[in-house]
């Protein structure tokens, strides 16, 4: 049950922010907008795309593995893999609309999230001293 829950809770939060995301890019002109509206655009994109390829990823991890105990421990990796994907892909479209985007800045990135990824998955569990 609680894996239900969570994949309801992933599918509306996706709805709200691909929602968001079209409402900032149809109602909105950017040669007129402020600041906040930007940032509201790449709020609502981030957690749109977090969502979407957090569902992408959860659901190649679930046809990969075809063992029906272990589908709850898939599903928090798959939201921080979707969102480290998803805060690439946003870093990497700003800078590009601010004009600051070569292969220089954006292959750190890149490699940066990468890192972080493998950072969270080494998972060293420490023992405690008694």
């Amino acid at each position: 049950m609680s894996l239900l829950r969570n994949l309801f809770f992933l599918f509306s939060i996706t709805l709200f922010g691909v929602a968001g995301t079209i409402l900032a890019l149809f109602n909105y002109n950017p040669y007129d907008s402020g600041i906040n509206v930007f940032f509201y655009f790449y709020i609502s994109l981030i957690i749109a795309l977090t969502g979407i390829i957090s569902i992408a990823i959860f659901y190649a991890k679930t046809r990969l593995y075809q063992t029906n105990s272990s589908h709850i421990r898939l599903f928090w990796p798959s939201i921080r893999q979707g969102f480290l994907v998803s805060l690439c892909v946003v870093v990497i479209m700003l800078l590009k609309g601010m004009k600051l985007l070569d292969y220089w800045v954006g292959i750190p990135i890149i490699f940066a999230i990468t890192l972080l990824e493998l950072f969270f998955q080494t998972n060293r569990k420490t023992k405690a001293k008694g």
